[in-house]
């Protein structure tokens, strides 16, 4: 394809969505316009009510009446009308701002570069309300959708509803009662609990979790067998009471029901376990 077919048909479609949007435009200005009306007319009626109750209350008083002004309609502006224009105006502003701001700081970028800024071009006040317009009317045609889905979805629900039925209770004849005493429920069982372990047994499993442990703690070798001192103090972690022992330059806690370990790291006790037994059960 040359470059003229081509160059043809973008105009052509150019053209064709130009003319789509001026369709668009003269429906949205028509409706605006038959709204302008019935609004101006609806003011008018208001109005020359008002100011015939107003004539004749002046007149009984004897005092001055001031009408209230009846403009033209091409300079009639309802308070929807004020309050579209206003949310538009904003709208517009801070779209201009936004605007801008990006060219502001593409400029500084490509004089920062050597590079030829080409701003982006700001759209006219009418093309932004239209674009506005219709993206709201796409929002609220997909709510409708959905409105309509879930009603029709509630009521498919409310005409399938089935009430459960309540069951009759049974009752047992007074007659037909029995008593029935049952024993008292009593644990044949020894209630047992974890004992508190010695220093040299928390040691013993201090022993295990380095000797399994000693790559994950941090240490160039196995120091298992390096002397583990305990401090001859206790500490609380995680509300369990711990033996706390030093070995080769790190700091253990042992709880002394042997429920866990824990090694120091910057002030915060992080915890370890063992994974074999060979060291405990020699």
């Amino acid at each position: 394809m040359s470059k003229e077919s081509k160059l043809e048909k973008k105009e052509a479609k150019a053209a064709k969505k130009a003319a789509k949007a001026d369709k668009v435009a003269q429906k949205s200005a028509a409706k605006a316009e038959k709204q302008h009306a019935k609004a101006y007319d609806k003011f008018v009626k208001e109005a020359t009510n008002k100011n015939a109750k107003g004539e004749k209350k002046a007149t009984a008083s004897g005092k001055a009446f001031t009408p209230i002004v009846i403009p033209p309609i091409d300079q009639f502006q309802s308070k929807a009308e004020l309050k579209a224009i206003k949310a538009n105006d904003k709208a517009y502003d801070a779209l201009v701002k936004k605007i801008n701001k990006k060219n502001t700081k593409m400029e500084a970028k490509c004089a920062k570069k050597g590079q030829p800024f080409v701003p982006i071009a700001i759209p006219g006040k009418d093309e932004v309300v239209a674009q506005e317009n219709k993206k709201k009317k796409i929002f609220s045609m997909i709510l409708m959708i959905l409105l309509i889905w879930f009603m029709i979805y509630f009521i498919i629900m409310w005409v399938n509803y089935v009430a459960p039925i309540k069951p009759v209770d049974e009752t047992v004849s007074e007659t037909n009662s029995v008593n029935y005493d049952y024993e008292t429920y009593s644990n044949p069982h020894e209630i047992t609990t974890t004992p508190d372990y010695s220093v040299s047994d928390a040691r013993r499993f201090l022993q295990q979790v380095i000797h399994d442990n000693w790559k994950v703690i941090g240490y160039s070798s196995d120091v298992s067998s390096s002397s583990i001192t305990y401090s001859n103090k206790t500490i609380k972690v995680n509300n369990a009471k711990c033996y706390v022992f030093t070995c080769s330059g790190k700091t253990y806690a042992v709880p002394v029901k042997l429920s866990g370990c824990y090694v120091e790291d910057n002030g915060k006790y992080v915890p370890l376990t063992f994974n074999d037994t060979d060291i405990l059960f020699k």
